[in-house]
């Protein structure tokens, strides 16, 4: 019996195996020629690398109290023009872009209601970025607007202003309103006398911003050019300024720019805002650099100095350029004795020039402008006169030498006293009496 059992359960055995053959070969058949026997692949997901999606810019229009309608972006920061860009083309530097950064676009800015879409554009900047622009005319922020609805920009160096859904400059004074290529026209100015309880009665125009003269131009001739008319925009005319109570109508003149347009001068000296003061009273471009400096109704330079202040008589042949500059040691707690101009302006040597030569241009010389000199600068107390000379800048100009380093002023010192430029980028310092560099 267990032998017949055993070989019932063999047959069985045997049947079964037999079915798990022949269904395995079924599905042999079934599987393509080449992928029988590859193992089993498994499949993930395709992984790439994530890219950042940039939104594009946004243009909304915004209802402000005192200007009206005005253009804004998504966020309702304000956005201006600047007067001195052509169209389709910023003239706006680095320097500049920092101050008024531009709105940037991939190509397909958004529009909200209110935004004229045929008005809108781009155009290609230095870097090969492109800026928004609306009829136009590109378009800005301003770095002290620092919230929605802010419009502190506004009327900055009679040259930047919101701008209108239509396309035109709002606020800038104009005989006729802009068509397609928007270029600023400029209403005749008014010249005016306000007073500070420090400087005494100094020009201001119409809107009472305050006017600054350039030591470095001559008598009726601008040697600010480029970059340096950016930061200090000309005051400019058609020919017949108007003036107002305290202003001698006998001092008031033009010269042309290289442009040619006409500067307005004051007893032969060229006329110009800075582009830092915001609002009428501001004065923050005095004695910049040891340079720039408001003018007296006289026609005087007012240097903050009691004397200026006190004795407004003009100079019988004002020309600022032919004046000898001083060399003299001052002394600071921190640096030590090191070298200072005649009105104690802290004078800057940068590493990066060799003996003799200054690789300081363009905008450099914007930021550093240097001791320029006729050829016989005049020795102040602990100056030695054997560390002094000269060299020729690129345009002909001279720059005063101390022991072969050419020296340069740094534009935001405004005040006897400053060294704010001492260790600027870990190339610009003091020096001392000796020639010597301070790194302290």
């Amino acid at each position: 019996m267990k032998s017949r059992n055993y070989s019932k359960s063999i047959l069985k055995s045997a049947s079964f195996a037999g079915v798990l053959v022949s269904i395995s070969i079924l599905l042999a058949a079934c599987i393509p020629s080449g992928q029988a026997n590859q193992p089993e692949q498994v499949t993930t997901a395709a992984v790439t690398q994530p890219v950042a999606v940039v939104e594009d810019a946004v243009i909304n229009v915004t209802t402000d109290p005192t200007l009206g309608q005005i253009l804004v972006d998504g966020k309702g920061m304000t956005l201006y023009m600047f007067t001195v860009d052509e169209p389709d083309k910023s003239n706006c530097d680095a320097d500049c872009l920092a101050k008024w950064p531009p709105l940037l676009t991939q190509g397909s800015p958004k529009l909200g209601s209110g935004v004229d879409a045929a008005l809108v554009g781009s155009a290609a900047l230095s870097d090969g970025t492109r800026i928004v622009t609306y009829n136009k005319m590109p378009l800005y922020y301003w770095v002290n607007d620092t919230k929605a609805g802010e419009t502190t920009g506004q009327g900055v160096g009679d040259v930047w202003y919101v701008v209108s859904p239509d396309g035109k400059a709002v606020g800038l004074p104009s005989t006729s309103a802009p068509t397609t290529a928007p270029v600023a026209e400029v209403a005749e100015p008014t010249i005016n006398v306000a007073s500070d309880p420090v400087l005494g009665q100094y020009l201001v125009d119409g809107k009472g911003m305050a006017l600054y003269i350039f030591t470095k131009d001559e008598r009726d001739k601008s040697n600010c050019t480029g970059d340096c008319l950016v930061k200090w925009p000309p005051l400019l005319t058609q020919g017949n300024p108007s003036v107002g109570a305290g202003v001698d109508a006998s001092q008031v003149g033009v010269a042309i720019l290289a442009d040619g347009s006409k500067i307005i001068t004051y007893d032969h000296k060229p006329l110009y805002y800075w582009i830092d003061d915001v609002k009428p009273g501001d004065i923050t471009g005095q004695g910049v650099g040891g340079v720039w400096y408001v003018i007296s109704p006289s026609g005087q330079e007012i240097d903050g100095s009691p004397e200026a202040v006190a004795d407004p008589t003009p100079d019988p042949d004002p020309e600022p350029s032919s004046t000898e500059p001083t060399i003299m040691v001052a002394s600071s707690p921190t640096l030590g004795e090191y070298m200072v101009d005649g009105k104690g302006m802290t004078l800057y040597i940068f590493t990066k020039d060799t003996p003799d030569q200054s690789n300081c241009t363009g905008d450099c010389l914007v930021n550093w402008p240097p001791l320029l000199t006729q050829g016989s600068p005049i020795l102040g107390p602990g100056a030695d006169d054997s560390k002094i000379g000269s060299t020729l800048l690129a345009d002909g100009t001279r720059i005063v030498t101390y022991n072969h380093w050419p020296l340069y002023y740094w534009i935001k010192d405004t005040k006897p006293g400053d060294t704010t430029g001492q260790g600027v980028g870990s190339v610009w310092y003091v020096i001392d009496s000796d020639g010597d560099i301070i790194t302290k």
